[in-house]
């Protein structure tokens, strides 16, 4: 049987031949060495600066890689090789820290998500200038109440709505439904944990965007959608008339509206119904 680690032309897995093997001219027999659970750190660590790509992508993946590895590969040219680290679970928040700020959106963009992604990551990012990645950690769950301030904060819309439609904080969710965009508030309706009566508030929200969402998140009541099927937007009026969990009540309704655009969907649905 071959013994651990043996490259199949090379045997033995004692220090002095792991090193020799880690510095074979043959990729194929340094990867077995990367590879190999009972390859010492220190041999791992020199095999960090590897020519082969595919070798340091072998070790930015280990789960096993000594810190020191890893926060070399931090700084590797290879994207893959980066890939694989910011996707191996045992990365340290360190290397996280430094990843926030790779140049590819890829890798920047898998840090939130993260197990080892603690309150230090989270604050590097919400200083970060990518916004999709500041909006992608407001979208995560279990946020600490610094982070959650940060991001209700954000100067960015876009980040503030993903905070709305994501956050489990229920007083950040009730900051957030008095948000000067609109954006923002229509963001709240698509929160799980917004209530019957916010639900109600945002269906007389002063913008139409809002009202619209209003509708869309399906948590209003008929006397309140009965409502709306008057609204004086008709873009609001048009999307309850597509909306497929519209009642035929409120359809009949908006069948007399003074506006085709919103006749034409709803007696189309009232002729599916018959």
């Amino acid at each position: 049987m071959q013994k651990p680690g043996a490259s199949g032309t090379d045997g033995g897995t004692s220090r002095a031949d792991l090193d020799i093997r880690a510095h074979h001219k043959k990729v194929q027999i340094r990867l077995a060495v990367a590879s190999d659970p009972v390859t010492p750190p220190e041999i791992l660590e020199a095999m960090a600066a590897d020519p082969s790509r595919t070798v340091r992508r072998v070790l930015a993946a280990r789960t096993d890689a000594p810190g020191k590895v890893l926060r070399a590969l931090a700084q590797d040219p290879d994207l893959k090789t980066r890939q694989s680290l910011v996707k191996n679970p045992s990365c340290p928040s360190d290397v996280l820290i430094t990843l926030v700020e790779d140049p590819h959106w890829s890798v920047r963009w898998s840090v939130p998500e993260h197990p080892a992604a603690n309150v230090e990551v989270r604050r590097t990012i919400c200083r970060s200038a990518d916004e999709v990645l500041r909006g992608l950690l407001a979208e995560q769950d279990g946020l600490d109440e610094e982070t959650n301030s940060v991001l209700a904060a954000d100067p960015s819309p876009n980040v503030r709505a993903r905070l709305a439609a994501h956050t489990d904080d229920p007083d950040i969710l009730a900051a957030l439904i008095t948000d000067t965009d609109p954006k923002v508030r229509a963001g709240v309706t698509e929160n799980p944990i917004t209530t019957t009566n916010q639900h109600r508030i945002l269906s007389t929200d002063k913008s139409a965007t809002v009202r619209k969402a209003a509708v869309m998140s399906e948590k209003l009541s008929h006397d309140e959608l009965q409502r709306l099927a008057h609204d004086r937007s008709v873009d609001v009026r048009w999307c309850l008339a597509i909306w497929p969990t519209t009642t035929e009540t409120v359809l009949r309704v908006l069948a007399e509206d003074p506006h085709p655009d919103v006749v034409a969907p709803a007696r189309a649905r009232l002729g599916e119904n018959t």
